[in-house]
């Protein structure tokens, strides 16, 4: 009896535990006033930019068409009106892990109301319960509504009738069902089925949801067949902002990864120096103009961060448009020699002599015979010249000696994101990488010997007149160990001093290089301060070749913005100022120390 008794005592605390979990976690708020608004701010507190429109707070069953309503139950969940709320996978999911909102609609609205995201056993146990209270509390209709109302559409916009607004430049009363097609497609996967970037992979799959209307017995066959196009009608609404297009986009999506839907305004700090920011939005498109399109490059992208990986300055190409992807993160593009660098930190971790010789001659390597741009091989070369001539030979050779699969490996955990192919490409520059994995490369012997964490984003929290506003987020650097030793930092230091042009001045001590990838298709210039860490590229979308060269026109550009972005800054040697963060327990003691009274 006493064991009887301890176990039920422990499991009715349990589960009022688990109540008032749920209690305290949800959000059942609806602000039937406005739709909540997002103020994004600099560093320090500027304002950037004010969105409104993008949350849905109007969404009535009443007033949409039946037939649209349809659309999106047949998409997301056939049998919403015959169930109970869930299903045997959703129950499956409590043991599994799995990351997913749900098989069922009243699933994903349970999800969508908890204040903080969790994939853990308990969280979707939490949930599973809460959908059975949603079906015992409310109708379906209601339930529906709030799935309408809180759903994420993707670029940052929650509910159906905020993307109505924003996509077709209408209320959600007057879509066609192929456009509320759409909007349940981008619905199921908003980067995959996003109707701007992939209008016809987005189109069809519009159509297939539309067959469903007819499988379910929602419409006749033959009036669905008539419905289907090859791509969705829009008209998108967008203004002029005084930051970046791309800028804001990247800060949206992210605050709707950290927060999910809310019926609260919002502020965002960001790292974003608006001084910076705007110096980079005047210079980028006047040398894009005057010298980078005349040469046959259309498009331009620019990163500049701190060495802790928080962005400064970004212009994702050359003019805004929410039909193109953001360049300076979205798009991978050739690197060519801005790869490289990677496998000689490797190299300098096991040897840092920059002075020690390696091997230079075609000798094959996994059945690849490198060859270098000047054609020439001196049989052994020192790791400083092969750098500075930009041979193909050493890495690959340093990648067969210390292990092509392990270097790989360095590159991943070092701040290449993008996929690497299994052979000598990742290492000669032949697999593209994105500019935010081109600056964590440079920035890594400048922050200690660790990977940065990129980001845009420091601090999300709810606007309030309260002292103390509710923080929803706070950057945190993770716990990580060096991936560049100190004497390789040291080395890695002579490899980019070797590699600067000394006719590329600036008013402090620097270094930079630039190359030209791809065949002509793609310029670059990588170059660092004590500050600042910048990344320009020039191309264009389609890859076709241009005379745009690295080393000069996009150097120009670098030293343009980085002489201007300096303004104010202390004049520190490179070396002492890495020196000095390595001896700082937070790694940070630049400019940018400030962050509305928060570490940024």
């Amino acid at each position: 009896m006493i064991l009887i008794g301890g176990f039920l005592i422990l499991t009715i605390g349990s589960v009022i535990g688990m109540m008032y979990s749920i209690q305290t976690n949800l959000d059942l708020s609806r602000n039937m006033i406005r739709s909540p608004e997002i103020r994004i701010l600099a560093y320090d507190g500027a304002v950037l930019e004010t969105v409104e429109g993008h949350y849905s707070q109007d969404v009535s069953l009443t007033t949409i068409p039946e037939r649209v309503q349809n659309v999106f139950v047949a998409a997301a969940d056939p049998n919403f009106y015959n169930h109970s709320g869930v299903s045997g996978s959703d129950f499956a999911r409590i043991f599994s892990g799995s990351p997913g909102a749900g098989s069922t609609i009243t699933m994903k609205v349970a999800r969508s109301f908890f204040r903080t995201k969790s994939s853990s056993a308990g969280r979707h146990l939490q949930e599973f319960i809460v959908a059975l209270w949603l079906e015992m509390k409310f109708s379906k209709k209601t339930i529906l509504r709030s799935y309408l109302e809180r759903s994420y559409v993707g670029r940052g916009i929650f509910g159906i009738s905020a993307a109505s607004r924003i996509w077709y430049g209408g209320p959600i009363e007057r879509v066609t069902l192929h456009q509320a097609a759409v909007l349940a497609a981008a619905i199921s996967d908003p980067v995959a089925f996003d109707p701007m970037l992939h209008p016809r992979k987005t189109a069809q799959e519009a159509n297939d949801i539309l067959s469903k209307l007819a499988q379910y017995k929602f419409m006749e066959s033959n009036r669905v067949s008539a419905l289907a196009l090859l791509e969705p009608k829009l008209n998108v609404q967008y203004q002029e902002r005084i930051v970046s297009g791309y800028l804001i986009d990247m800060v949206l999506k992210e605050v709707a990864d950290i927060v999910g839907y809310s019926s609260r305004d919002i502020d965002v700090v960001t790292s974003i120096d608006l001084k910076v920011q705007k110096l980079a939005q005047d210079i980028v498109p006047q040398v894009a103009n005057l010298r980078l399109k005349p040469r046959g490059a259309n498009e331009v992208a620019l990163l500049s961060m701190s060495h802790d990986g928080r962005i400064r300055a970004m212009i994702g190409g050359a003019d805004y448009s929410p039909f193109q992807r953001n360049r300076a993160l979205e798009v991978p593009q050739l690197p060519g020699r801005m790869v490289k660098i990677g496998t000689y930190y490797y190299a300098l971790n096991e040897n840092s002599d920059p002075a020690q010789w390696v091997r230079d001659n075609r000798m094959a390597v996994a059945g690849w015979r490198p060859v270098n741009p000047d054609h020439e091989y001196k049989g052994q070369i020192s790791l400083r010249e092969a750098f500075v001539r930009d041979v193909n030979t050493v890495p690959t050779t340093l990648a067969d000696q210390f292990g092509l699969l392990n270097v790989r490996q360095y590159l991943h955990d070092i701040g290449i994101k993008s996929p690497l192919s299994t052979d000598i490409r990742t290492v000669v520059g032949l697999d593209p990488v994105t500019l935010a994995g081109v600056g964590a490369l440079h920035t890594l012997p400048h922050n200690s010997g660790k990977p940065a964490q990129i980001t845009i984003i420091n601090t999300v929290l709810y606007s309030s007149n309260a002292p103390d506003p509710e923080v929803l987020y706070q950057r945190v650097d993770p716990e990580q160990e060096k991936k560049l030793t100190d004497e390789a930092i040291q080395g890695s230091y002579v490899l980019f001093a070797s590699v600067t042009d000394p006719q590329l001045r600036l008013d402090r001590p620097f270094a930079g290089y630039g190359t030209v990838a791809g065949g002509g298709s793609d310029a670059w210039f990588a170059g660092f301060t004590s500050d600042l860490t910048t990344v320009v590229w020039a191309g264009n979308d389609d890859n076709s070749r241009m005379d745009v060269r690295g080393d000069v026109e996009l150097a120009s550009l670098w030293r343009l913005f980085m002489l201007d972005a300096h303004e104010g800054l202390a004049i520190r040697s490179m070396v002492r100022a890495s020196s000095q963060r390595r001896r700082e327990s937070d790694g940070v003691t630049d400019l940018w120390k400030h962050d509305l009274g928060r570490k940024n």
